[in-house]
């Protein structure tokens, strides 16, 4: 249907709205692919279907295209008035039609749900927002952030996590598939388990910031020990249950999470969804009742595979 706009010696260029056309951007409201001559070279355009999307063109900057916004070059010269109403009306049709499959859509799609609707209002954008901007900037960074931990915290880096390391050796880790049991014992004795539960419970009470510096630093001599810490300190339950666990969870599991007798493990990746946390493809949740008390609880199921901390959660 496009190749009708066009033929073979009139090469005229249609768009509705036409916006900073020397710097290469053209917003239009339909699909158009033509040609334009000026002098002795070519330029093909392909435009894309929607007031909101801007498409890169190599438009050349001739004087006769600068002096105008509404632009109709013809290269043979003789385009009539009713040759011209002929395509404005073409172009309208399909702009109808759009607008047709348009809401046609947005029929056949669910419609968001209200707790989809307060997760898309959640959260706030940081330097993400920047990166996909194209021109991220770092100083930005450093102006909004001052990352620091504590005495206690350096001291733990320098101290424990560097023993740490001289007990563990990568390529026996990864022979061995395990560590020794005197790595696995100097990471209970000294709560690398437990550094984001609270002193209260056991754990060590450090910042995230504390947390990431020491991840960092196991990463450099063992990416394995690197994981078995995280683990815990970031997809386990301690920080969870510390802002939303009754009194009875939080007595009973912080402190064994803390010393390392509890190692959570985390299981993501299903046999059918991949590692698409959207996707709950093998797995069930039931609402039922206790059967003493009569108190509404979730029963959920879950089908995993490839979970990380397993043989020693």
């Amino acid at each position: 249907p496009l190749a009708s706009l066009t033929h073979a010696n009139q090469l005229p260029l249609f768009f509705e709205q036409p916006h900073n056309i020397l710097n290469h951007h053209i917003v239009t409201s339909h699909w158009y692919c033509t040609r334009i001559q000026v002098s002795n070279t070519i330029i093909i355009i392909i435009m894309l279907s929607s007031s909101t999307r801007r498409t890169t063109t190599s438009l050349l900057r001739p004087s006769a295209l600068a002096s105008r916004s509404d632009i109709l070059l013809n290269a043979s010269n003789n385009t009539n008035t009713h040759q011209l109403s002929q395509r404005r009306t073409l172009l309208g049709l399909v702009h109808a039609i759009d607008k047709r499959v348009y809401r046609w859509a947005k029929g056949v799609l669910p419609p968001i749900s209200k707790t989809e609707n307060i997760a898309l209002g959640s959260g706030t954008i940081g330097f993400d927002r920047d990166i996909f901007s194209g021109n991220p900037s770092l100083q930005h960074l450093i102006d909004t952030y001052q990352p620091s931990i504590t005495a206690e915290e350096q001291s733990f880096l320098n101290n424990q996590v560097t023993t740490l390391c001289t007990l563990l050796n990568d390529h026996e880790v990864v022979t061995r598939k395990d560590f020794s049991r005197e790595a696995w014992d100097y990471m209970r004795d000294e709560k690398f388990f437990g550094m984001k539960i609270p002193k209260e419970w056991g754990g060590l009470g450090f910042s995230t910031e504390a947390v990431s510096q020491v991840l960092a630093k196991l990463a450099t001599q063992c990416f394995d020990a690197n994981a078995t810490v995280a683990v815990p300190n970031s997809l386990g339950p301690g920080e969870l249950l510390v802002r939303y666990g009754t009194p009875e969870q939080k007595e009973y599991f912080l402190p064994r999470l803390a010393n390392g007798t509890l190692i959570p493990c985390f299981g993501l990746t299903g046999p059918h969804s991949g590692s698409d946390a959207t996707s709950l493809i093998g797995s069930d949740c039931v609402v039922s009742k206790h059967p003493e008390t009569g108190e509404l609880g979730v029963v959920a199921s879950f089908k995993k595979r490839y979970i990380t901390l397993a043989p020693v959660a």
